[in-house]
């Protein structure tokens, strides 16, 4: 790039842990990058919140040391002093009781009280050998092949109850899915399930020191110290792109760019190119997206457990897929002598709740609450509710055969300088996250020339 010649502009709709991996990696570049945000902060679901004096993440919670790309880029941006070692203790709630394992992980089950011995034959003798056969196609930044080798085309309830038994989907799939991907395993994918429980088989559970909100803080934070700007509160309604470049209109402003990534929801994204990518917008539509909520509790008094997170077995509570004690996650977060909980709604019960008020919410949960803490009415302290318009991504049977489709000539438009980016085209967590957008902008890299 000559002296004097002003950089590629390159806009990122979004600010969550994709939006900013593109953004950050696109300004290491050398791009001169614009982060949208229609919010007031950065975030996303890895958002900290504060009240009465105590940190609460109030939508993702913990991450796996399986994680590679998230941990290379949150050291890339002067932040891998925050990542510790958790020590992954949670528990099955089934029969009245709190049975402690290292959840996600297949063989930590072998040790559990939470399964009965018949099913635990099964795991060592036919599931785990399963997976270790099928571990080429087991990949979470590869689910195509999953689908490749047919093990998309039912769900993971079919499976489990066919090959394994119907305990296997109660206590294991379902417990698991509801938890950490908002789906019952009669509509998640087997193949994604099993690549889930691939994964699982073998890491560490690690937290941000402060809370998870310090990954996305610290990409914008480089992001800014790179050229960049990340605008919040800057709402985009659409995007259309002529020989000119691309141009992004919101509300009373209209600007121009050479490229741009659109690092939102499925649902958002194919709003903005409903008009000029149809073929896209037709694919984003095959995208299952599902609101909830989650709700943050502090105590006037510990929580008094040694587990992180309680699962419910499937059929064991009413409204809750699982609750998370804040305090056993990392010291600092909680204050000292108090206590503070998040409550994860069942798949079909968070949408119901999207227009509740807090005490309707509260009132709702408590039975599923009071199981595993039969005091806590007395020790509530204060309550916050936390809506997720786009909260999980269904990665139903046949979406990695959907996702696979994507890469087909024809499936979608050629528009070089626009590009996706999110969880959904990769795996619906913080490490698909990130994967897109370092896709996303090695594509966008390949179109502007930052000199």
């Amino acid at each position: 790039m000559a002296d004097g010649a002003a950089r590629p502009g390159v806009a990122v709709v979004g600010a969550g842990p994709a939006g900013l991996s593109a953004a950050f990696a696109l300004a290491r570049a050398g791009v001169a990058v614009t982060v949208l945000e229609a919010g007031a902060h950065p975030g996303g679901r890895t958002r900290t919140d504060e009240l009465e004096g105590c940190r609460i993440d109030t939508a993702v919670q913990l991450y796996g040391s399986v994680y590679t790309r998230f941990l290379r880029v949150l050291r890339e941006a002067g932040a891998g002093a925050l990542c510790e070692r958790t020590s992954g203790r949670d528990a099955l709630w089934r029969k009245g009781q709190a049975h402690e394992v290292v959840y996600g992980s297949p063989t930590s089950m072998l040790a559990s009280g939470a399964l009965p011995f018949t099913l635990k034959l099964k795991l060592g003798a036919h599931y785990l050998p399963y997976l270790h056969r099928h571990a080429d196609q087991l990949r979470m930044d590869a689910l195509h092949a999953a689908a490749a080798a047919g093990l998309d085309r039912e769900s993971a309830a079919a499976w489990g109850a066919r090959e394994m038994g119907r305990p296997f989907v109660d206590l294991l799939a379902d417990p698991l899915l509801t938890t950490l991907y908002g789906a019952h395993a009669h509509e998640t994918s087997a193949g994604f399930y099993h690549a889930l429980a691939r994964q699982g088989m073998s890491l560490d559970v690690l937290a941000l020191r402060g809370g998870t909100q310090g990954f996305c803080d610290a990409l914008a934070h480089a992001v800014h110290t790179k050229g960049g700007r990340v605008r919040t509160g800057a709402a985009v309604h659409s995007v259309s792109a002529d020989e000119r470049g691309v141009e992004i209109s919101g509300d009373g402003w209209t600007e121009r760019f050479d490229a741009v990534i659109l690092a939102v929801p499925a649902p958002a994204a194919q709003a903005l190119v409903r008009d000029g990518m149809p073929r896209t917008a037709e694919w984003l539509a095959g995208v299952q997206v599902r609101p909830t909520v989650t709700i943050g509790i502090v105590l006037d008094r510990p929580a008094g457990v040694r587990w992180f997170g309680l699962s419910y077995a499937r059929g064991e509570s009413a409204a809750l897929a699982a609750v998370c004690a804040q305090e056993a996650k990392l010291p600092g977060l909680v204050a000292p002598g108090m206590g503070v909980l998040l409550a994860l709604p069942l798949p079909e019960v968070g949408p119901r709740l999207m227009d509740a008020s807090e005490e309707q919410v509260l009132s709702a949960i408590l039975p599923d609450l009071r199981k595993p803490f039969p005091r806590i009415d007395a020790a509530i302290r204060a309550v916050r509710l936390y809506r997720w318009e786009h909260g999980w991504t269904v990665f139903r049977p046949g979406m990695l055969q959907h996702l696979a489709a994507l890469g087909r000539p024809g499936a979608v438009e050629a528009e070089p300088r626009i590009a996706l980016a999110g969880d959904y085209l990769v795996a619906p967590n913080v490490e698909g996250a990130v994967v897109s957008g370092l896709r996303a902008a090695e594509r966008i890299l390949s179109t502007v020339d930052p000199g």
